[in-house]
């Protein structure tokens, strides 16, 4: 395919066109468009931001509670323990948790201290005021939270408390624990990667005093010229769950956006600078001019060459073709440059080898069929000599079996007979088709009649067989006698490959992320298999066994194939090998 002059100019007028019309579109509505698009992102990231930040917040206020709900009701196995004791060991409890508390108080029920921890701190805790204690008091009451707030230097002290019960199970005490919020929800809050440059996450009470606000995003500390002290009054009276928009000190629009956290009578709060997310924007409008400009060249440079570099993939593809279509079956499209070109040569080769692949299936399987005729007819035309040559060296291994070199001989002949045996008997199953009636079966009724089948065969190689139920009265589709002749394989399989006093272990489960589907899996403990040997485990013939046949493994995936199933073989990391039978509805 030649490639004309007439063309590369349509090309390039084409391309000329296409590229400089949205250029100049977006030299006119890019500004506006763009301001607005980014504002709207930031909306969502901030909200995004924001119910992130709620979730961690409300779960860790779940944590809290819990911790006192048990701590405060859980004291049924300390009987022989005083209530200080009782006490200490909560205390100690709560310490250990997510939170940082300054201390741990248990009043008496006349409010007079009891016991304080830690044991050792000798600085001041004011004791509990009126209202709070009423709030302790009042019937039903659990983990209560005061509402007097304290500073001490830059942290913010909040005062939890529950009633504490006695041995007889009564309220005999008041637990009070200064809990340090800005030590607490530093883990949720500090972290405002996901904010933009001069946002922060601000947690406050309903009545405005800031319990805790994180470092401004991109700033170490919170400390800022115009950082706020007390929230302002159109955030706590502004809707939930809305960005709204204001100006701070410095009349620099700020976006929020607030959330409840009723449990505690919170405020959460999430806000940024929209300058700091235009700011970017504005240095790119140049950046965006002189892109363009060079966009222009480029376009005018590619649609010279674009022509050529069009026809050639084309070209290419019509020469491996002609070649194909002659005879030369192992040709296939080299890699090309360009992406679109390179996605159509690897599917056109990822074809070739497929249909490669097909006729070699289909080759084999016809070699197969007619090896299995074979082996059918031969089978029976020497399984009736080998039955005579049996019976004669039985007798014989009767008469000599006082002379121990012959009677010897005759044991070997004995074993290599019933070796042949063997081979013909696997043999004559694998060439010959299966007859397959699916119904529903249960695992333990699989696995308890191969188990009848290779016990004794465990026993006598001191090998342990543990059983693994997680399939239950799960039923699953499947061909109970050729399935169970599998799983014997499989089983025999893996006790002749362990050592004795090892374990081997048959469990049936299911898969998450399959429905319908059952997996019977056999593990061992022998040594495992090769790369080499993963590849050809489920061929004929193929044995590593100095006694194989090479037909067990092969047989395995031939009852599994005829099912709709498949067979699995793999590695255990631990060592030894596993090998799974996957049932499918």
């Amino acid at each position: 395919m030649k490639t004309t002059s007439g063309l590369t100019k349509q090309i390039f007028l084409a391309m000329a066109i296409a590229g400089l019309f949205p250029l100049l579109v977006m030299a006119f509505q890019n500004n506006y468009f763009a301001r607005q698009t980014i504002e709207n992102v930031e909306k969502e990231h901030l909200a995004f931001s924001l119910r992130s930040r709620q979730l961690w917040l409300r779960t860790w206020v779940s944590h809290t509670r819990r911790d006192f709900y048990h701590l405060a009701f859980d004291n049924g196995d300390k009987k022989d323990l005083s209530d200080e004791e009782i006490f200490l060991q909560a205390a100690r409890k709560l310490f250990k948790g997510h939170l940082t508390y300054r201390s741990i108080s248990l009043y008496r029920p006349d409010w007079s201290l009891l016991i304080r921890y830690p044991e050792e701190f000798k600085e001041e805790v004011p004791s509990p005021s009126k209202a709070y204690r009423n709030k302790l008091q009042a019937p039903g009451s659990l983990f209560v939270v005061d509402d007097d707030y304290r500073n001490i230097g830059k942290e913010v002290i909040l005062p939890v408390g529950q009633g504490f019960l006695n041995q007889q199970g009564q309220i005999g005490a008041f637990l009070v624990a200064e809990v340090n919020l800005s030590r607490s929800l530093g883990r949720i809050l500090a972290d405002t990667s996901d904010l933009n440059a001069g946002g922060s996450y601000i947690l406050a009470s309903e009545t405005g005093k800031i319990l805790y606000q994180a470092p401004i995003s991109g700033s170490e500390t919170t400390s800022d010229e115009c950082a706020w002290t007390t929230v302002p009054s159109q955030v706590l009276t502004s809707a939930s769950w809305e960005v709204h928009k204001m100006l701070n000190c410095n009349d620099d629009a700020t976006y929020f956006i607030s959330a409840p956290i009723p449990e505690f009578k919170w405020l959460l709060i999430s806000q940024f600078e929209t300058g700091n997310a235009l700011q970017q924007f504005e240095k790119y409008i140049f950046y965006g001019l002189i892109t363009a400009f060079f966009t222009l060249i480029i376009l005018i440079l590619l649609a010279k060459n674009l022509s050529k570099r069009l026809a050639a993939p084309l070209d290419e593809l019509t020469r491996v073709a002609r070649q194909i279509s002659g005879g030369q079956n192992n040709e296939r499209l080299p890699p090309f440059q360009e992406e679109y070109a390179q996605e159509v040569g690897v599917a056109f080769n990822a074809m070739m080898d497929a249909l490669e692949k097909q006729q070699q299936s289909v080759i084999q399987s016809t070699t197969l069929s007619t090896v299995g005729k074979m082996s059918s007819s031969l089978v029976h035309e020497m399984r009736n000599p080998l039955s005579s040559i049996k019976i004669n060296l039985q007798a014989i291994a009767r008469k000599i079996k006082d002379d121990e070199g012959y009677s010897e001989m005759a044991t070997i002949s004995l074993m290599q007979v019933n070796r042949l045996e063997g081979m013909f008997k696997d043999l004559l199953q694998f060439s010959k088709p299966i007859d397959i009636h699916k119904k529903p079966i249960k695992f333990a009724d699989l696995v308890n009649e191969a188990l009848a089948s290779v016990k004794p065969e465990a026993e006598k190689n001191n090998i342990d067989i543990q059983v693994e139920d997680q399939l239950q009265d799960f039923p699953f589709q499947a061909d109970k006698e050729s399935s169970c002749r599998a799983l014997i394989n499989l089983a025999s399989n893996a006790i002749q490959w362990s050592e004795s006093g090892s374990v081997v272990t048959i469990s049936g489960r299911r898969p998450t992320e399959s429905k319908g589907v059952a997996i019977i899996q056999v593990t061992d403990t022998g040594p495992g298999l090769r790369p080499e040997q993963m590849e050809r485990v489920f061929q004929p013939f193929f044995t590593t066994r100095e006694l194989g046949t090479g037909l067990g493994l092969a047989n395995v995936k031939k009852v599994m194939d005829y099912q709709g199933g498949s067979v699995l073989a793999k590695n255990n990391p631990t060592g030894g090998a596993s090998f799974s039978l996957i049932f499918k509805d």
